[in-house]
């Protein structure tokens, strides 16, 4: 709490087992690790006792410039003018991945809710798979540790979600896609990201295809 800002006062302070402190120190701990003075901080939860192989959850608001956003390594860089083909096919998609870098779609160019949970392996079942519209999944190399996810411009300020460094598969869930209006401008679309490390290459791949025209195209 005083390491991000809290007021040495007895509001501020809580009692909690030890076993509970560790739990929530150790995320903490590897989420501050390297990031510069001043940088945006996204708490992250514990696993729950039901889920183990869940390691971190995530919640953040993104804005999606150009209905567009990156999951990528904090190194990589797409470079200022990439290959039109490039985003031809991630509006076909809503999938393509460059260096350290997964593009995926989404249905409206604002703020748009992001979760992503780190796992140590794939969910043993993926009822979520049926229940969304959209399903991709790609491979991405994170030699930094560090990984991002936001719209093409970014800068220390940005939230860094830590990892081992390494090579993971990256699963996308897009949500609530019927829910957006004909002018694109209101919806209640919402994106999960999963992360699990893996030795196998996984192609940028749409897994299950929303049966309309994708938005946001």
């Amino acid at each position: 709490m005083f390491t991000l800002g809290g007021t040495y006062e007895d509001d501020s302070l809580a009692v909690k087992e030890a076993a509970q402190c560790m739990r929530i120190r150790a995320p903490l701990a590897q989420t501050l690790h390297a990031l510069p003075d001043g940088a945006d901080f996204h708490m992250t939860s514990t696993p729950p006792p039901n889920d183990p192989d869940l390691l971190s959850h995530h919640e953040f608001e993104v804005f999606a410039d150009y209905s567009i956003l990156l999951v990528q390594d904090e190194g990589a860089y797409l470079g200022d003018q990439p290959d039109p083909a490039w985003f031809d096919t991630l509006a076909a998609d809503w999938i393509n991945t460059a260096p350290g870098i997964i593009g995926i779609g989404a249905a409206r160019p604002f703020d748009v809710p992001v979760t992503v949970d780190v796992r140590r392996t794939p969910s043993a079942d993926d009822a979520e798979r049926q229940q969304a519209d959209h399903v991709t999944e790609a491979g991405l190399t994170l030699p930094s540790g560090r990984l991002l996810i936001f719209m093409q411009d970014f800068d220390d300020g940005l939230p860094r979600i830590s990892l081992a460094p390494g090579t993971y598969a990256v699963r996308i869930y897009s949500h609530g896609l019927r829910t957006v209006s004909e002018d694109g401008l209101e919806g209640e679309d919402r994106y999960h990201v999963v992360l699990w490390p893996t030795d196998e290459e996984h192609s940028a791949q749409v897994l299950k295809r929303y049966p309309e025209p994708l938005p946001g195209g």
